[in-house]
């Protein structure tokens, strides 16, 4: 290796470290925060304090209710045990080291992704600055899946199972078999364990058609191990509570209705044009490159390659959920195949010289652009590794709750359950959590937080009581515990009824959440040391939707939601203010300019009635 090539080497091995620094302190400086991973870790405690997985839900009373008889036993089996083992990891890592153990695993997880698709490009020998912009790209999206969620081991793992498979069809050796306790081990952290199927089964097919059409020279020892090694791993992910019941559940038609109002569910060019979310630059590049590089390869590219991409690519399009494991998947592949185009567009067509001159060129802006990342986003001050209970977690108010023992039922914003079964369970079950266990709670939740009046009725008839109050008559709701906006930017419709309702008292606000209790006699020493003003609950409402609004320039629905709670409050002015500025965002939406002529119109008759 001459001189040259050894200064160009350690220009690159520089830019990596650094920059994958950078990754990493990314990944650990944000806070804990996902609203599944309470419940997570909740479950983790049960398993290990009883020394059984849950076959029942033991955390939210309406569950044990006869009338609430689960319609989908297969389905809640499967989430009260799928997730068991990562379940019973988190839980002993949360319990030794606190927050601190989940965001470094979290950092350690992701980082590893990134370096198994590096890995598996430096193995293919692509080009160090394509597998930086691979690499890159695929962080951009790896980005938005910092949730302490068992799904971070999919993510891994998606990655490690398309790097074992590819890499036996270049060495052929007994490391296949690494497959077997992969998936073991996957199926029993993750439902996502089909992914690795999948990816296994398509290759079996990619390869085995090749061998038919003599295209693969393989030994027929060669063979023998990559069928048995794929076939045992298929086999021995049956191994976990469940089975593969996971394959019906996301594949059955009945389940879908389950998927509706989830964000993650949505196609993500659905959140971007209606500016629900910010625009994912990684998968979009990523999105339209397939194609282009399909059409320019032909049938070059491998055809195992092409059905898992095209397979993923129609799934991330149709759901937001799938676009990480579409980008890990792409990002190594397209890098293979961008390379192989680049490496005949230059190399073959330029003198050595100058392909030499524009390597060191490129490695110069590979180290240039690696300092920049590294010193544009790592902050040299002391990470907190703690829990973002200003703006995710609602512990203070969960600790109102306990301080005060507020006796009886409680009725809670769902992403808020599973951080109220972690704190006070036993004592204290909640009403519903992110789990979504049962659909017959989770309609009766959908109508009470909508404020329902009536199902058959467009306007409920004099002298009847709202169907909002009457589920929470029926389940003896003693208070409520309230989100301020949901991840949508949407304030609660319950939120600015209660508010209103003669009934219910707040006495705890801040930043992220509200309580709600009921005005009755045995909650009178709470009401009276503890109550707050409507006013100041509509206040906060306003304080965070504006925030927000300002924060996020292209979502309309922090907007929506102060124009409802300015109508709410007969501020009609300030209400067709912020809808006007909602209209703007997302011009022509049918809500909004409905909403701009309802506050038009009755301001002109309140102008009218004014008038002598």
């Amino acid at each position: 290796m001459d001189i040259h090539s050894k200064k160009k080497n350690i220009i690159i091995a520089l830019s990596f470290v650094i920059l994958f620094s950078g990754f990493f302190y990314l990944f650990v400086s944000k806070n804990l925060f996902d609203s599944d991973f309470w419940w997570h870790i909740a479950t983790g405690r049960y398993i290990v304090e009883t020394g059984t997985i849950p076959d029942r839900d033991p955390f939210s009373y309406t569950s044990s209710l006869e009338e609430n008889r689960n319609l989908l036993p297969v389905r809640e089996k499967f989430i009260l045990q799928q997730y068991w083992l990562c379940q019973v990891v988190f839980y002993l890592i949360y319990e030794y080291s606190g927050p601190k153990g989940i965001i470094i695993l979290r950092a350690f997880l992701l980082t590893g992704v990134l370096l198994v698709v590096f890995w598996r490009l430096k193995r293919w020998n692509v080009s160090f600055y394509i597998s930086f912009l691979s690499v890159f790209l695929l962080f951009f999206n790896v980005l938005q899946y910092l949730g302490e969620r068992p799904v971070l081991f999919t993510i891994l793992f998606t990655a490690l199972t398309f790097f074992i498979v590819e890499d036996f069809r270049l060495k052929r050796d007994k490391r296949i078999f690494l497959l077997m306790p992969l998936m073991v081990l996957w199926a029993n952290l993750h439902g996502g364990f089909i992914i690795g199927i999948l990816i296994i089964m398509v290759f079996m097919f990619g390869e085995g058609l090749k061998m038919l059409l003599k295209k693969a020279p393989y030994t027929r020892r060669e063979i023998t191990l990559f069928y048995c090694a794929s076939i045992l791993a298929v086999g021995l992910s049956y191994l976990n509570p469940t089975g593969w019941d996971a394959f019906s559940i996301a594949l059955s038609s009945k389940y879908k209705f389950l998927e509706e109002g989830i964000q993650e569910y949505y196609s993500p060019f659905f959140s971007y044009i209606k500016k629900l979310s910010p625009i994912n630059y990684g998968y979009v590049t990523l999105a339209f490159l397939f194609p282009l590089i399909v059409l320019l390869r032909n049938k070059k590219m491998d055809l195992g390659h092409v059905i898992l991409l095209a397979g993923f690519f129609v799934m991330a399009a149709k759901t937001g959920r799938y676009t990480v494991y579409y980008s890990i998947l792409a990002s190594m592949v397209l890098g293979k195949e961008c390379d192989a185009l680049l490496q005949n567009l230059f190399k073959n067509r330029i003198s050595d010289n100058m392909y030499k001159k524009m390597i060191t060129a490129f490695s110069i802006v590979v180290l240039l652009s690696s300092m920049l990342f590294f010193f544009g986003y790592v902050k040299f001050k002391a990470l907190k590794f703690d829990i973002a209970r200003g703006s995710y977690v609602p512990e203070r108010a969960v600790n109102f709750i306990e301080e005060h023992k507020i006796s009886g039922n409680i009725f809670n914003a769902d992403p808020y359950g599973g951080y109220l079964i972690w704190s006070l369970y036993p004592w204290k079950k909640n009403f519903v959590d992110t789990r979504w266990l049962n659909n017959q709670v989770r309609t009766e939740y959908n109508l009470v937080m909508s404020a329902a009046e009536s199902i058959f009725h467009e306007k409920l008839p004099e002298g009847k009581t709202p169907l909002w109050k009457r589920l929470l008559n029926h389940y003896n709701i003693n208070f409520i515990l309230f989100d301020t906006l949901d991840p949508f930017g949407h304030v609660p419709r319950l939120l600015l009824t209660v508010n209103e309702d003669e009934d219910w008292i707040p006495v705890y606000s801040d930043f992220i959440s509200i309580v709600f209790i009921r005005d009755i006699p045995e909650n009178q020493d709470i009401i009276t040391e503890f109550r707050q003003t409507k006013e100041n609950i509509y206040s906060i409402i306003i304080g965070i939707g504006s925030q927000m609004a300002i924060l996020d320039r292209r979502n309309p629905e922090y907007l929506r939601t102060l124009g409802k709670t300015f109508q709410e409050m007969g501020r009609l002015e300030d209400a067709l203010t912020a809808y006007r500025y909602a209209a703007k965002r997302r011009p022509g939406d049918a809500v909004i300019i409905k909403s701009i002529s309802d506050i038009e119109s009755e301001l002109r008759g309140e102008s009218s009635d004014e008038r002598p």
